[in-house]
C-alpha cells in the first residue's frame, strides 16, 4: 500500500505539515512525501502504468493526501484531477479543494444545497462597488477579506463607511490578483468562533477559538482553545456540510449568533493542525490519525475490488 504526502515547497517548514510528516514516521506509514511541482501532469489514452516525478517513471500511489495551505494552483489541482483519473484515492478530492479554496464558492453552495443554514451576507468586490450599497445592503462595521487568505491574514473590519471608501478607492487603483469578499460582521461572535473537525466527512471532534476582545480568533492571531462538544444541530449542519462541499477531512467554521444562532464562517480541507498538541493533553482523539487510518482502509478496499 504506497500512500503519496503532497506538498508545497513553500510551505514545507509550515508546523501542520511538520506534524503530518512526523506522524507518519511515527506509524511507519508507507507514505512518501512529494514535493507536487515535480509531478508531472500527462494524460494519455489508455491505462497509464506509472506516474512521473522528476521526469522518472514511479508507481501510481493508491492514496493521495494534499496539504497545500495556501499553495493550491492550478497546477496542484492538475495533479489531483489526474491521480483521481488514475483511480488514486485523494484526500481532499479535486472538487473538496475547489469548493474550499474559492470562499465565495462555499456559501453559494451551501445556500444552493439549503435554505435555512446561515452564513454572513457576502459581496464580491468589484471596481463598480459603491460603499453606498454596502452600507444598505450589509451595514456597518463589516468585515473585507480576501477571497484565497488562511490564518487571519488578509482580513479587516471596517467600522464606517468612510474607511470602507478608502479601501475601494486602493482596490480600484491597483493591479490585484485575488478577489475581495465584503462580509456581515456577526458582533456577538467577536473574537470566537467554534470549529467542528471532520475525519471522513464526519464529525470527529470540536473546539472554541477564543481571542478576548480582539477581532480574529485564530490560533495563530494569539487565540486560546478550549475542547468542546457541539450541540447535535451544529454537527448535523457540519456533516451536510462537508456533503455538499465533498471534504473528506477538514474542518466548517461557525460564528456564534443570537439567540443560540450558529453561522457557518469557513469551510477548510486540510485545514491547520495547531489543535494537536491540546488534543492530545485533552486526551481527544486526533482527526488527523482516524482519516490516515481509514484512507487506508479505502484504498485496500479499492485495490482488492
Amino acid at each position: 500500500m504506497l500512500g503519496w504526502f503532497l506538498v508545497n515547497q513553500e510551505t514545507l517548514d509550515e508546523p501542520s505539515i511538520q506534524t503530518i510528516i512526523q506522524l507518519i514516521e511515527k506509524m511507519n506509514l508507507n507514505i512518501k512525501t512529494v514535493e507536487v511541482s515535480e509531478v508531472q501532469v500527462l494524460c494519455e489514452p489508455g491505462t497509464s502504468k506509472n506516474c512521473f516525478i522528476g521526469g522518472e517513471a514511479t508507481d501510481i500511489p493508491d492514496f493521495a493526501l494534499s496539504a497545500f495551505f495556501g499553495g493550491n494552483n492550478y497546477h496542484s489541482k492538475a495533479v489531483v484531477k489526474m491521480l483521481e483519473s488514475l483511480n488514486v484515492l485523494c484526500v481532499n478530492s479535486s472538487e473538496s479543494l475547489n469548493n474550499t479554496a474559492d470562499k465565495l464558492l462555499t456559501f453559494q453552495k451551501l445556500a444552493a444545497a439549503s435554505k435555512t443554514v446561515l452564513f454572513p451576507k457576502t459581496v464580491l468586490m468589484n471596481p463598480k462597488t459603491k460603499a453606498s450599497f454596502i452600507a444598505a445592503e450589509i451595514g456597518f462595521p463589516c468585515v473585507v477579506k480576501v477571497m484565497h487568505g488562511s490564518k487571519g491574514k488578509g482580513v479587516v473590519q471596517i467600522k464606517t463607511e468612510k474607511e470602507l471608501e478608502n479601501i475601494l478607492d486602493i482596490y480600484a487603483a491597483m493591479n490585484f490578483d485575488d478577489h475581495i469578499l465584503i462580509q456581515e460582521c456577526i458582533a456577538a461572535s467577536k473574537g470566537r468562533d467554534m470549529r467542528i473537525m471532520l475525519s471522513g466527512g464526519k464529525y470527529a471532534t470540536a473546539y472554541i477559538r477564543d481571542n478576548g476582545d480582539h477581532f480574529k480568533s485564530n490560533l495563530s492571531q494569539g487565540g486560546e482553545l478550549q475542547f468542546i462538544t457541539p450541540p447535535e444541530p451544529v454537527i448535523e449542519i457540519a456533516e451536510k456540510a462537508a456533503e455538499v462541499l465533498d471534504i473528506y477531512f477538514g474542518s466548517i467554521d461557525f460564528l456564534f449568533g443570537e439567540d443560540d444562532t450558529y453561522y457557518i464562517c469557513e469551510a477548510n480541507s486540510m485545514t491547520g493542525l495547531t489543535y494537536s498538541a491540546g488534543a492530545s493533553s485533552d486526551k481527544k482523539s486526533n482527526p488527523l490519525l482516524i482519516t490516515l487510518k481509514s484512507i487506508m482502509e479505502e484504498a485496500e478496499k479499492r485495490k482488492q475490488n
